[in-house]
């Protein structure tokens, strides 16, 4: 793989085991020990025995500020067994040392590079433990009743690869739910849970995404290959959106670059090519009037890229169980309902 980044990581390896199952630490990898799973206060062994163990992907990069509100929220967590692996994208303000100091019950990856948020969660699902996977970013605070509602509904609902709580902003009232759970074209990966199975049967998050898209590219992905992706408006975090890495100027260029790989790998020519279209004459406006040349680098990517993500289309059109139209219907839905949401925020600033 080309390491033209910020747009392609540099390719890491993976965890690996000795033949006894023993982990194997990595050069330019640092991983704490294999701990026992977190068990909340009052419950006793037997009660946590026919539960699943959850294992929490979290992933930090420059994240040591955020840590104390994000552990306290994740402490009244009335679920059990879990446990917390944290990977590091080689932070520069002391986050390692934060938690392997303040919470050694976490395991930790420190990365010696950023390899960005999809590649980092993939590194961190191929150590844990739990049957199921839940990917947390560090600026979402959750509520005590998360995470055992989610397990309820990822039994309830076996064909959905993906369940995701209703994310809200700091200090948003909570919505009444209407229903349990509803389908959508695709959620948040700041709080995404995944049975390691269905994880493993698509692959994982895109390594060719630094950060963003990423989680749109799976769930779309999943829509595809003949799974569901659903939002529980039960379950519900708060998300303090942006204090995890990433915004600004300099990462449309990134935006840019993955918002058209995963139409050229995903989408049917009916929509990829207007896409295309739309999204070339924003570059075109942003080149003229913010001046950033480095936004035509992501065109030179997927330039360089198109017979690799050619490829990988052909491969995934012959895997595919799920119908196209109907994820262009959801996708659409998704959007509109976005664009009301941004509307009402708009109106009550």
């Amino acid at each position: 793989m080309t390491d033209d980044r910020p747009f392609d990581a540099a390719q890491g390896r993976r965890p690996t085991t000795d033949s006894a199952g023993k982990e194997i630490r990595r050069q330019g990898e640092q991983v704490t020990p294999s701990l026992p799973a977190s068990v909340s206060p009052g419950l006793s062994v037997s009660q946590v025995d026919d539960t699943p163990l959850v294992s929490l992907i979290v992933v930090t990069y420059n994240s040591a500020p955020l840590l104390p509100d994000f552990f306290a929220a994740l402490a009244t967590t009335n679920y059990a067994p879990y446990e917390v692996l944290v990977v590091d994208n080689a932070s520069q303000d002391g986050t390692p040392q934060v938690i392997t100091a303040d919470y050694p019950t976490a395991r930790l990856i420190a990365n010696r590079e950023n390899l960005g948020f999809g590649r980092a969660c993939n590194q961190g699902a191929h150590v844990a433990r739990g049957e199921l996977l839940v990917f947390l970013n560090p600026d979402v605070f959750v509520t005590p009743g998360w995470l055992a509602i989610l397990v309820r509904r990822v039994a309830a609902h076996p064909d959905a690869a993906i369940i995701c709580p209703t994310t809200l902003y700091p200090n948003q009232p909570a919505p009444i739910a209407t229903a349990a759970v509803e389908e959508s074209a695709a959620v948040p990966g700041c709080a995404m849970l995944m049975p390691r199975a269905i994880w493993q049967e698509l692959g994982g998050f895109d390594e060719q995404i630094f950060l963003y898209w990423e989680d749109t590219e799976l769930c779309w992905r999943a829509w595809l290959l003949g799974r569901r992706v659903l939002a529980d408006l039960e379950a519900l975090v708060y998300h303090k959106r942006g204090g995890s890495g990433g915004g600004g100027q300099r990462w449309d260029a990134e935006q840019i670059k993955n918002g058209l790989y995963t139409h050229l790998k995903l989408m049917r020519w009916r929509r990829t090519i207007p896409f295309a279209a739309l999204l070339a004459g924003k570059t075109l406006t942003k080149l003229v009037l913010r001046r950033q040349p480095g936004l035509l680098a992501a065109w030179r990517w997927n330039w360089r890229h198109l017979g690799q993500t050619l490829a990988a289309r052909r491969k995934l059109l012959r895997a595919r169980r799920g119908d196209p139209a109907a994820l262009e219907r959801r996708i659409a839905a998704h959007e509109r309902r976005q664009r009301s949401e941004r509307a009402a925020r708009w109106r009550s600033a």
